[in-house]
């Protein structure tokens, strides 16, 4: 009977699952799309309440991109329910392609969608509505030194910082051993032996070091109180000198004083030359005899008379000078020498004319190298990119409008003319028909008698059609001239050019002016004609 109960549950659960079994349905919004359209796939399966549906995070779609997941729609259909997974989809190469059928799972197990057919069209491209133009041409920017002049001014702040108080410190020592030595001798003598005192040698290197320190204290009292070379001689030597002073009366010593000195210096060169240890007490006993030296040496010394006393203070402020005439040589050769160095380093990696001018501050040099505004000027707008704001003059508000940059006595001269024609100027042009080259010769006519009128002289001009990188046709009309400058009026030799922009209603000019001269003026008369740009078409 078991048997026939589990047989019976099974053809029934069994045909229940079969009849839950779900398909997976997917396909797109559009099956036909252009390069970079969007691709909306969708995957949906229409399922009871109890069942548990996973939608893929992962599209196997290559070599197409996923761009966007988005959530789960759920719509209720009867006693159903139909779940919708939406996906977003690019592909940037044209051609016939095929989306997979991707996995669904199911209340754990598994469900294939369907395949799905995609075709993605080439984007046309109608070149003879659409105008072509000219790719524009490299513009070429010249190296803008104001940075490296910035940090070679930062980096020689910091060098005189730097050496000014590597100064500041000389000085103070200076000041702390000019201190020690207003000590009188004696004293300073003194709390030296009384410093070695409180020392216990332990190893050979602290006795060599201990007697030095000892024997030099002796040395620089006899050599500042008795006037006895006594750092640069050797024992016998002192002890000779010292001999001879007291056989001449200039300094009554007692034998036993010379003896015990004798005593403690031949200690100290056996200690420093042959390695000797001596004991305990007789480091003791020799620090004890050099005091009783020094004791007696002052009191068998002659007191200085005034104009000794004056004669030395003299020489130590004479020394004084010298010394701080020594380091300020020092100090200023220090900072020529680096000076030297740094200019000749930036000469020889950037050029002479580029350092020297960015250093002395040439006028058209600082403009190359400070910020350019991009600005729009009158109508019909026109674009410029120059080193300043052009200043706006109003001449006659119906007819014309100027703009200009500095004056025409200034090192660069920039003037945008904006010039309106009336309607008879405009229909007396369209009854001579003027076209071409004569044209042309009127529009030239009209920019050299203006220059006359400003002034200038021997006006050398050449004219020629030129199209501007972004494609604005334009007449070109460059050369010299003559022009007054300065309070004397003197005639300067200058470069001019003038690009003069002709329409229906009115005619656009743009002139520049520099001296002949300059060195700058041509960098930045390209710069400036490179920039210009027609806001919106005439």
């Amino acid at each position: 009977m078991k048997f026939f109960r589990s047989i019976i549950i099974m053809f029934v659960f069994g045909n229940v699952n079969s009849q839950n079994i779900t398909k997976v349905n997917s396909g797109v919004i559009s099956d036909t799309i252009n390069i970079g359209e969007q691709i909306n796939y969708f995957l949906n399966i229409e399922v009871d309440s109890i069942q548990i549906i996973e939608f893929p995070n992962e599209l196997q779609i290559a070599p197409m991109e996923l761009l966007e997941i988005f959530p789960t729609d759920t719509q209720k259909i009867k006693d159903k329910y139909l779940l919708t997974k939406k996906y977003a989809i690019i592909q940037f190469d044209s051609g016939n392609y095929n989306i997979p059928p991707q996995r669904v799972l199911v209340n754990g197990f598994s469900r294939l969608s369907d395949s799905v057919k995609i075709q993605v069209n080439d984007v046309t491209v109608d070149t003879l509505k659409q105008n072509l133009f000219q790719i524009k041409p490299l513009n070429v920017v010249k190296k803008n030194y104001d940075y490296l002049i910035k940090r070679i001014v930062y980096g020689f702040l910091i060098t005189l910082i730097l050496i000014g108080f590597i100064y500041l410190m000389i000085i103070y020592q200076r000041k702390i051993s000019e201190r020690k030595k207003t000590i009188p001798p004696f004293e300073r003598a003194i709390k030296a032996l009384k410093e070695l005192e409180k020392r216990e040698p332990k190893n050979q290197e602290d006795y060599k070091k201990y007697y030095s320190e000892l024997t030099e204290v002796v040395r620089k009292y006899l050599e500042e109180e008795a006037n006895i070379d006594a750092l640069e001689s050797t024992s016998d030597q002192l002890l000779l000198k010292l001999e001879l002073h007291k056989n001449a009366g200039k300094l009554d010593l007692e034998e036993i004083t010379i003896k015990n000195l004798k005593t403690v210096l031949n200690t100290a060169d056996l200690v420093k030359f042959a390695r000797a240890i001596p004991d305990n007490g007789v480091v003791k006993l020799d620090r004890k005899l050099v005091e009783d030296v020094v004791i007696e040496m002052k009191e068998v010394l002659p007191e200085p008379t005034i104009e000794e006393l004056k004669a030395k203070k003299l020489y130590e402020e004479i020394l004084r000078r010298q010394k701080r005439k020594k380091i300020l040589k020092w100090v200023l050769s220090s900072i020529l020498g680096l000076l030297i160095v740094l200019i000749f380093s930036l000469i020889s990696i950037f050029g002479y004319y580029p350092v020297r001018d960015s250093l002395l501050g040439y006028p058209t040099k600082k403009m190359i190298d400070n910020k350019w505004f991009n600005s729009q000027y009158g109508s019909p707008p026109i674009q410029l990119s120059t080193p300043k704001i052009l200043e706006r003059k109003i001449i006659n508000p119906k007819t014309s409008t100027l703009f200009v940059l500095d004056s025409i006595q200034s090192n660069y001269y920039v003037e945008l003319f904006f010039e309106k024609k009336d309607e008879s100027e405009s229909n007396r042009e369209k009854e001579n028909n003027l076209i071409g080259e004569e044209k042309a010769q009127q529009i030239l006519d009209e920019t050299i008698g203006r220059y006359q009128n400003q002034g200038a002289v021997n006006i050398l001009v050449d004219a020629e059609n030129f199209e501007t990188p972004s494609g604005l046709p334009t007449l070109k009309i460059s050369g010299t001239l003559d022009y007054p400058k300065g309070n004397e009026n003197k005639m300067v030799r200058c470069f001019f050019t003038t690009i003069i922009i002709d329409y229906d209603k009115g005619k656009v000019s743009l002139t520049l002016i520099y001296n002949k001269n300059d060195r700058y003026g041509d960098d930045i008369s390209n710069r400036i004609i490179n920039s210009i740009e027609l806001i919106k078409e005439l």
